[in-house]
């Protein structure tokens, strides 16, 4: 690995050297005025610093900094202090302060490239104090230093815009850390879980953006509409190496084997509990707290500057990565207040286990390429990705009521704890490769040809997609994923040595698939701030297409089931929000439209399972919500109603209390039709078809919903789906109509889902039949209205033994 072209080391005395007057003498007088005093004190006060480019070079490609500069504050030159001391014991100690200043690089790229990643500007100021004893054995103590520093405002720059951080701090406080040099590789000793080295801190107030090239946001400039603002606060413990040399030749090798952890144990009464995350959106906040993760690998993070026929590019691989963590409590919506005060629902607690590993005999591999320049522009990132995320094969197991299989060893899976019932989703796999690209975009400065702000699709002539904000390209990303199935227990250990079983059905109509095969193009726009209230959030506007896919609606551990198979997906949102609120984590699709093709469902194997046909799905909505929120289904009446289990028992139900935690989710879908005068709605609707196997098809034309008032303009209610999920006993029977019991004497755990399917009306323009594809449709039934549906389901998953 090459040195780099302008050291640090050299800068830094270059910035102290020039802040240094000639050397005066004291005359007699001068001196007998002079007292000794340890330690030496630096007062340093800089106009500006420049350099048109530091560069990092490794086998023959550059990391440049261009434009580098450094200058006070409104001209003003900046200052800082830094005392010098040595302590009794021989410890090194240097206390730091600066003063305000402006940094400023114009762009940060790879040499051989014309374009760049982006450039960035910020107004910071800092404070530091460093700690460093050696024990003389190779080892160096940096135990008490701590760094802290603040960005008034924080920009990354692209062609002309910029992502903003506003009043942006983060800190670290070194508790315990050894540093060890041993040949080629550099430790880092950050202690163990009873002895934490490191306490990190992060905070910002605001993140916006600055979307007019002509006007740009100025450091003092308020900001209009933001994301929200953030927060951190995590101890670390573990190693960190970091070795000479990469994948190939030169390079950089990163071994983490750390583990963040958060788990202030204050109740939060009063706000005296420290959260390890925290989103606040309009006063509203998501937030978790007693959070550990742990995050290790064998061969390490290798970091390569390389160059292909396209470009540079700088490439992160690694063969192996692990990566677990547990969230004890989730708490989403509700305000600050409500949290202190304890008045916050939980969604439960979390865990999972995420296992990356190199398949080299199916080339299936893990790296990041990134190259300077996006999908647009000079500026932004090109990623070229591909992962392979496994899991061991299922294992057979016996036990008194027979064989059943249950998880591997190795498992990637996401589990979750509703009063203190164990749901696991085991055998995640998962593979993948393409291309991302994210740039800053601005319909204003990239209008397109349409005419009519996003209403044309992602492959038309007029195509208007370059719309306000961070946009995510995805081009050819084709990938797959699948789990082996779902276990519970009222333990982590029962739990994961149950029958696996199917559960992962019941989330389809979040369009959460047991199984999915898929090729994406197309693009993500994240703006910040909510642009129907005008208040904080995200606003979304997105162009999809999948194609290729293959979507599982049910599916065993061993690949059979219902299969979606040649699929194609076409999606499309404008002016979509994001928000936390008092009811939770909430959607707003806005403007959507879609189309599913499916080229064949098949029953069993998804190659050569048996045909159903064809069927084909469009959708045109407009306001359509979705909300998570937390509590499952609580007390419930199942197979009746009331709200007591006297009552419900009366009406002939089994009532159920499934306790205070669970997840709840409400899907209000507004389906809408065109009716000429909205000409966003131009060439799109509602309709489903199905062509069996001999070529009959059956179609509904033109479904859409109404409140049922007799204003056909009044479309607030919608067709609502309402789920909740949560781990809990469940009545099973068998064949002779018995009640099923454990050997505890307990209902058997499942995976229930209580759902409500709910409308006031629903508008078809009709039913058609049609003999052949080629044949003329007949009209079957003209004009359906269904009004005033309820219907609810209760659906739980168990174990089949």
């Amino acid at each position: 690995m090459k040195n780099i072209l302008f050291p640090i080391s050299a800068l830094a005395l270059a910035i102290n050297v020039s802040n240094v007057s000639a050397l005066q003498p004291l005359d007699e007088s001068e001196m007998s005025s002079v007292s000794g005093q340890s330690g030496i004190t630096l007062n340093t006060s800089t106009e500006s610093i420049a350099a048109s480019q530091i560069s990092y070079e490794e086998d023959g490609v550059a990391l440049q900094l261009n434009d580098f500069s450094l200058t006070g504050v409104n001209g003003a030159n900046f200052d800082s202090s830094s005392v010098i001391d040595i302590d009794a014991d021989g410890r090194l100690t240097i206390d730091s302060i600066s003063g305000s200043r402006e940094l400023s690089i114009g762009s940060i790229g790879l040499s051989g490239s014309n374009k760049s990643f982006m450039g960035i500007e910020g107004r910071y100021d800092y404070t530091s104090k460093f700690h460093i004893a050696g024990s003389g054995d190779g080892v160096y103590d940096l135990s008490g230093s701590e760094v802290q520093m603040h960005f008034d405002r924080l920009n990354f720059t692209d062609d002309g815009l910029a992502w903003i951080l506003d009043d942006y701090t983060f800190s670290v406080i070194v508790n315990y850390g050894h540093l060890m040099f041993d040949n080629d590789t550099m430790t880092i000793d950050m202690g163990t879980e009873s002895n934490r080295g490191l306490h990190l801190g992060y905070s910002v107030g605001a993140v916006g953006m600055s979307l007019d090239a002509n006007n740009p946001i100025g450091f003092d400039d308020p900001l209009a509409s933001t994301f929200g603002a953030v927060s951190f606060n995590l101890d670390a413990y573990g190693t960190f190496k970091i070795k000479a040399g990469g994948k190939t030749g030169e390079g950089i090798t990163f071994i983490p084997g750390l583990t963040l952890i958060n788990d202030d144990d204050n109740d939060g009464i009063d706000g005296n509990e420290t959260p390890a995350f925290m989103y606040t959106d309009d006063g509203f906040i998501m937030l978790a707290k007693d959070f550990t993760g742990t995050f290790s690998t064998v061969s390490g993070f290798s970091l390569d500057l390389e160059s292909d026929a396209e470009s540079p590019y700088m490439a992160i691989r690694f063969a192996d990565f692990d990566f677990a963590y547990s969230l004890n409590d989730l708490v989403l919506g509700g305000t600050q207040a409500d949290y202190d005060n304890g008045l916050s629902q939980t969604l439960g607690s979390f865990k999972g286990e995420f296992h990356f590993r190199d398949d080299l005999v199916n080339n299936r591999l893990n790296y990041l390429y990134f190259r300077p320049g996006g999908a647009v522009g000079n500026d932004g990132i090109t990623a070229d990705i591909s992962w392979n995320i496994v899991s061991d094969p299922y294992v057979t197991a016996t036990d008194a009521q027979g064989d059943f299989n249950k998880p591997g060893a190795l498992n990637t899976y996401l589990a979750m704890n509703d009063n203190g019932n164990y749901v696991y989703f085991n055998g995640f796999n998962s593979y993948g490769i393409g291309r991302v690209t994210m740039d800053m975009t601005s319909y204003a400065a990239n209008p397109g040809t349409g005419g009519l702000y996003g209403a044309t699709g992602l492959y038309s002539d007029n195509y208007d997609g370059n719309f306000d904000g961070l946009r995510i390209g995805f081009e050819d990303l084709q990938g797959s994923y699948s789990f082996a199935g779902v276990t519970v227990g009222r333990s982590e250990e029962e739990a994961l040595d149950a029958p696996l079983m199917g559960g992962t059905e019941l989330l389809l109509a979040l369009e959460i698939f047991p199984s999915y095969d898929f090729k994406m193009n197309g693009n993500l726009t994240i703006a910040a701030g909510n642009i129907n209230t005008g208040g904080q959030g995200i606003t979304l506007n997105t162009d999809l297409y999948i194609s290729e896919a293959n979507a599982a609606l049910t599916v065993n551990e061993e690949g059979r089931g219902v299969w979606l198979t040649g699929t194609t997906y076409d999606i499309h949102m404008r002016n979509a929000t994001l928000d936390v609120t008092d009811n939770g984590l909430t959607i707003n699709k806005g403007l959507a439209w879609s189309t599913i093709r499916v080229s064949d469902i098949k029953f069993g194997d998804k190659v050569n399972g048996e045909s159903l046909g064809t069927f084909e799905l469009s959708r045109l909505e407009d306001g359509t919500t979705i909300s998570v929120a937390s509590g499952g289904a609580g007390q419930v009446c199942i197979g009746g109603s009331g709200a007591t289990a006297a009552a419900c028992g009366a009406d002939g139900g089994r009532f159920e209390d499934r306790g205070d935690q669970g997840l709840t989710v409400k899907v209000r879908a507004i389906f809408v039709k065109d009716d000429g005068t909205d000409p966003r709605y131009a060439g799109k609707g509602n309709s489903f078809s199905w062509t069996q196997p001999n070529g009959t098809t059956l179609a509904l034309n033109n479904f859409s919903t109404n409140d049922g008032t007799g204003n056909p303009n009044q479309n607030d209610y919608g067709f609502n789906v309402d789920l909740a999920i949560d781990v809990a006993e469940t009545v099973v029977l068998d064949d002779l109509g018995n009640e099923v019991l454990t050997a505890a004497g307990e209902r058997p755990l499942g995976f229930a889902v209580f759902g409500r399917v709910h409308f006031k009306q629903l508008n078809i323009d009709g039913l058609t039949l049609a003999a052949t594809p080629t044949s003329t449709p007949q009209t079957l039934i003209q004009g359906i209205v269904i009004q005033n549906a309820d219907i609810q389901a209760n659906l739980t998953a168990t174990p089949i033994r």
